[in-house]
């Protein structure tokens, strides 16, 4: 447990947000069913829509398309940026800064901090305020929601934000430069088809979002969207996880007993992998044979597809996201516009196809047959 004096992230972002405080894992106890069954064409047709867009996912083959006009990044070189994460206990957000980072550099930027927050708030003024110091020319945050940043304590140093918008169409916060996203409603669709089609329309399931991070009720919003079309036979319960409970013991508990007190779930859905850990540990300890899918494809996760209570995991890659960031950094370094959208897409991958990877490392052109550091360093020397 964190130390009392310590914030949990979740806690604070969410009372900033919404003005409520909640603590420890909640549920909203609704279902995704309606008040009458659909008719059995109605719910066929749901389901072959779900199998449909599912398995498109399962064979597609990502097609890699640059948002813009090259651009001479060689202006970057020698200049400074500071990088300030909330959580680099999440594999994936230690990931994305160390694919960022080194991106960065391969550009002769010199990145002055990487700044691990361990999810709680209390360090980030002093994260800030050594950028402040060091006299950067960028801040880059990872997954620091916009309203815990010190705008007005900056000066005029530009700072981005990443996966804040977390879908197209959604504005980048006052004062934020740029924010680099995921689409995550494709990977939130593709959950919401797993479940229907694997609990063939009639599944229980227990999905987590986790407060305080932007995606997850665009994530959430959208399996309930997606479930109402295409299984609303179907029985989901939603529940929260802030980001502290993930590793103190608490999630696992949460599933424990969630599965413990109805033998009939079927399915569990964090919406995020770095959860998978601990609603597994859950199933485990229960003895419970309900099975599991999410979002970000971790090699850590990645390596269980089949093996682990984890059948599914949803790869939008994580290469393709980090490039894009070094990519929207050395637009503001230079002084060129940002795109709007990244346009990154995603795949399944399964017990079907996880075989054909090394899962060990994700290797985007392994993965994904693309390497993205490539595909955007084309686009980083002027014609």
């Amino acid at each position: 447990m964190q130390a009392q004096k310590k914030m949990r992230f979740g806690f604070v972002a969410a009372a900033l947000a919404a003005g409520l405080v909640l603590s420890g894992c909640s549920s909203s106890s609704e279902e995704a069913a309606p008040t009458e069954a659909a008719s059995a064409p109605a719910a066929a047709d749901g389901l072959a829509t779900a199998k449909a867009s599912y398995d498109a996912a399962l064979a597609a083959s990502l097609t890699f398309a640059y948002p813009g006009d090259a651009f001479d990044a060689s202006a970057a070189s020698g200049k400074k940026v500071a990088m300030i994460s909330i959580n680099d206990q999440i594999p994936v957000l230690k990931q994305w800064t160390d694919t960022i980072a080194a991106g960065l550099e391969s550009q002769g930027v010199t990145v002055t901090q990487k700044s691990d927050a361990g999810g709680v708030i209390d360090p980030l003024p002093k994260f800030f305020a050594q950028a402040v110091t060091d006299k950067v020319d960028l801040i880059i945050t990872n997954a620091v929601p916009a309203a815990l940043i010190p705008l007005t304590d900056l000066g005029d140093i530009p700072v981005m934000t990443t996966n804040q918008t977390a879908a197209p169409g959604v504005a980048v916060a006052a004062g934020i430069a740029a924010d680099p996203s995921f689409d995550y409603t494709l990977a939130a669709s593709l959950m919401a088809d797993w479940f229907c089609v694997t609990g063939a329309g009639a599944g229980n399931a227990v999905v987590w979002g986790s407060e305080g991070q932007a995606s997850s009720p665009i994530m959430i919003q959208t399996i309930k969207d997606r479930v109402a079309e295409v299984c609303p036979d179907a029985k989901v319960d939603y529940q929260d996880a802030p980001l502290a409970t993930w590793f103190d013991g608490t999630l696992d508990g949460v599933a424990k007993n969630a599965v413990t007190a109805d033998a009939t779930i079927t399915h569990l859905m964090p919406i995020y992998d770095g959860m998978t850990i601990a609603t597994g540990a859950g199933l485990d300890a229960a003895g419970s044979a309900a099975i599991q899918s999410s979002f970000n494809m971790t090699p850590a996760v990645a390596a269980g597809i089949g093996t682990s209570s984890v059948k599914m995991d949803v790869g939008c890659p994580n290469d393709w996201f980090s490039y894009a960031t070094v990519d929207a950094g050395l637009r503001l370094l230079t002084g060129n516009a940002v795109p709007d959208n990244y346009g990154i897409t995603c795949k399944v991958f399964d017990e079907s196809n996880i075989g054909s990877i090394d899962t060990s490392v994700e290797n985007s052109v392994n993965w994904y047959g693309i390497d993205f550091a490539a595909e955007f360093a084309k686009f980083w020397t002027a014609s």
